[in-house]
């Protein structure tokens, strides 16, 4: 691996399309401890040690907490497409609000991501913005504005479905269409798709 010099140190170059190289480990060794232990416990020496790298890799490729965030939040919704099964539907807007909302550890992620951005503002707006993202593509498969009170309250209603799943433990997944229907939405078409990985907003230097 080629090292180049960074902030007065060697550091490593990033892998080309890092399939597998050090920016994967660290993700995939984060995403592990948060879904294991919490993102209370995510620290940079135990993400080193569960990615067999040296803590300078984390701070290389993930300078700021910020930028972590971002990075785990879009390779939960990859984690996500590689865990879901295969089918027709898989696409399709109701299963993957199912998939975003009602799986556990995804639910659980989210929240510890949600407490642990709670005091710092740009956190925050990142956590907002990635939000935003998921309703923009929610609506575009409604063919409504993000911003439309039907699809508002739609999206509060399966959010508040997938929280009340996740107090009860095994309880049946809610029907996301019959949720929508008493909104009345409905998709443009049956095959219409949202994005596995709705896009958060880059982060600047």
């Amino acid at each position: 691996m080629k090292s180049k010099v960074r902030g007065g140190g060697m550091a490593p170059e990033p892998d080309a399309g890092d399939d597998g190289g050090p920016r994967r480990r660290i993700l995939d060794a984060a995403l592990d401890i948060v879904e294991a232990e919490g993102i209370a416990n995510l620290t940079q020496p135990k993400v080193a040690k569960a990615a067999g790298l040296r803590q300078s890799h984390i701070t290389y490729y993930f300078p700021r907490k910020a930028d972590l965030v971002v990075a785990l939040l879009e390779a939960s919704h990859l984690r996500a497409a590689e865990r879901r099964p295969r089918s027709g539907r898989s696409g399709d807007v109701f299963s993957t609000l199912s998939g975003l909302m009602f799986d556990r550890r995804r639910m659980l992620f989210f929240l510890g991501i949600l407490m642990a951005v709670s005091d710092d503002p740009e956190l925050r707006e990142i956590f907002r913005a990635h939000a935003d993202g998921l309703a923009a593509q929610v609506a575009e498969a409604f063919g409504i504005a993000p911003d439309d009170p039907a699809l508002v309250a739609f999206i509060d209603e399966v959010r508040g479905a997938g929280l009340r799943r996740l107090i009860a433990g095994d309880a049946a997944s809610p029907d996301i269409a019959a949720i929508a229907a008493r909104h009345g939405l409905r998709p443009r078409t049956s095959g219409v798709s949202v994005a596995k990985k709705p896009r958060s907003r880059a982060v600047k230097s």
